[in-house]
């Protein structure tokens, strides 16, 4: 089940083309800060290689980040 602060996180990508932008674009950290997201949940974050929101979600369902959520 997906966490709250992952699914803020999608759904911010979804509704906000700046914030989706810095997410995939080299200021995913800045945009991690505005969130609340445990250290666990931004670590796997900060390790997804994505250029869309699609690839970037999916890389989240990987088996390597399990322990955050599948969305």
């Amino acid at each position: 089940m997906p966490t709250r602060g992952i699914d803020e996180l999608v759904w911010m990508a979804l509704t906000d083309s700046a914030f989706r932008e810095q997410l995939l674009n080299g200021h995913r950290r800045e945009v991690l800060a505005s969130l609340s997201l445990t250290e666990m949940e931004q670590q796997a974050v900060m390790a997804v290689k994505a250029d869309t929101l699609e690839d970037f979600a999916g890389a989240l369902c990987r088996p390597a980040f399990s322990m955050v959520a599948c969305l």
